[in-house]
């Protein structure tokens, strides 16, 4: 629908987006997307089984932390399931430094009186001192404009 965007972006996705293979397997639902990205990503996809290291000490930390309950581990949604995405951005961020942009928002009331059972990038990126930011924010940085 945006054809100056979608121009524009392939220059922001070639100079500043590092693109795990795992994240664009798991996004990547619609074939003319998937076609999109393959004409103009000129990179390579970083092989996410590179970060099984940090990867393990992620779903170690979840394991450990007092406000995530064994659901946050067992649930079929779980980062523990080696296809789900977001257990390797938090590694590939932490071994690499690199900053998660993401529109997934911090979980307000996280406590251990009330475990959560679900897991956010940003509460993880907090505890790992990743930098997360949104899509906006991250245009802003890179001054993206049309």
């Amino acid at each position: 629908m945006f054809p100056s965007f979608w121009e524009a972006f392939e220059k922001v996705l070639n100079q500043h987006v590092v693109l795990p293979k795992i994240v664009v397997d798991e996004v990547n639902k619609s074939d003319e997307f998937k076609e999109w990205l393959e004409q103009n990503f000129n990179g390579e996809y970083l092989n996410h089984k590179d970060y099984a290291e940090e990867w393990g000490q992620v779903i170690q930390h979840i394991a450990q932390h007092s406000c995530y309950s064994d659901k946050a581990l067992i649930d079929p949604r779980s980062w523990t399931h080696e296809k789900i995405a977001d257990g390797w951005l938090i590694a590939i961020a932490k071994k690499d430094g690199l900053t998660i942009v993401t529109n997934e928002l911090a979980k307000r009331d996280l406590n251990a009186q009330n475990p959560s059972k679900e897991v956010k990038n940003p509460d993880i990126a907090k505890d790992f001192g990743i930098k997360c930011i949104t899509m906006n924010e991250f245009f802003q940085e890179i001054g993206f404009k049309l």
